[in-house]
């Protein structure tokens, strides 16, 4: 196994490229404004290539809008640049007026709760999994066996159907998951997803990203999933990715993106009656269950 220490000292090493600027300013407590992306272009490290150039749109309070377009089209490259994972190369992100460079770097990701298509599956407890998605909030809780399991983490289970695995968990939610460890148990994708979820709904944020939030769940599972997120999405900001139309159609605006690029904009009716992009991937999404 020593021939994998160069890789731990290399992580150790590492520095994030991303930080908190100094003289920041704290993220607001209720975003009155909401964010807009002002001429936004971005590279990713290394390449020539650009993932999305010349994006402009806004995502206001209380609003939900949907990323649609073919794979490579830029929909989780502009996830990642909402909550400052990366920083635009060109343009900027403004949130209630303000570069989101010049915000708390922490609070700012705070305030964005996302999950994303290749979510972690951990070799930890059931209850521990689901935690890590607001780890200050239940860290003490989680850290005696004897100890209740927090009411954020329950009601989280609840609300994502993660719940609905513990008939299966002799330790219920001190169950541990995975093979990795004794007595673990495997889970489908599926039921990998409902977990993920709950890490969402767990924190208490302003905005909400889902980048394919459903794609490994059935049909019950997906409504049933929904109707939930709905509610939970009310009153907050949300971006879905979702290339199920079903999904979509909840949205009150719909980006459609070709190449990097915003080809259009609008309600489901009003993209239909374009008879652009997003009508031909919506009729040949259709044509499948004719």
């Amino acid at each position: 196994q020593s021939l994998y220490l160069k890789d731990l000292f290399d992580f150790f090493e590492m520095r994030p490229t991303i930080t908190t600027a100094s003289g920041s300013r704290p993220v607001p407590a209720v975003i009155r404004e909401g964010f807009v992306f002002e001429d936004v272009g971005f590279k990713y490290p290394d390449s020539e290539r650009w993932a999305v150039r010349h994006i402009s749109f806004a995502l206001h309070p209380g609003e939900r809008i949907a990323l649609v377009g073919e794979n490579g089209a830029g929909k989780t490259t502009l996830t990642k640049l909402l909550p400052r994972l990366y920083d635009p190369t060109e343009g900027r992100i403004l949130l209630d007026g303000v570069d989101t460079r010049d915000y708390d770097l922490g609070q700012l990701r705070r305030a964005v709760g996302v999950i994303f298509q290749d979510f972690v599956r951990y070799d930890m407890r059931f209850d521990e999994n689901i935690g890590v998605g607001e780890i200050n909030a239940v860290e003490q809780a989680l850290e005696g066996m004897d100890q209740p399991v927090p009411a954020l983490i329950e009601n989280a289970a609840e609300q994502s159907l993660a719940a609905s695995l513990l008939p299966r968990f002799k330790e219920g939610y001190r169950q541990m998951l995975g093979r990795r460890f004794e007595n673990g148990v495997d889970l489908s994708g599926g039921e990998w997803q409902k977990v993920a979820l709950a890490r969402a709904y767990l924190r208490a944020a302003q905005v909400l990203i889902l980048d394919e939030p459903t794609a490994a769940l059935d049909a019950r599972a997906e409504y049933e999933v929904f109707l939930r997120f709905s509610e939970l999405v009310a009153g907050r900001m949300a971006v879905l990715i979702s290339h199920r139309f079903s999904t979509v159609r909840m949205a009150d605006r719909i980006l459609v993106l070709r190449n990097g690029k915003l080809e259009e904009e609008g309600t489901h009716e009003e993209l239909l009656a374009n008879a652009g992009l997003y009508n031909e991937l919506f009729t040949m999404h259709a044509a499948g269950y004719k």
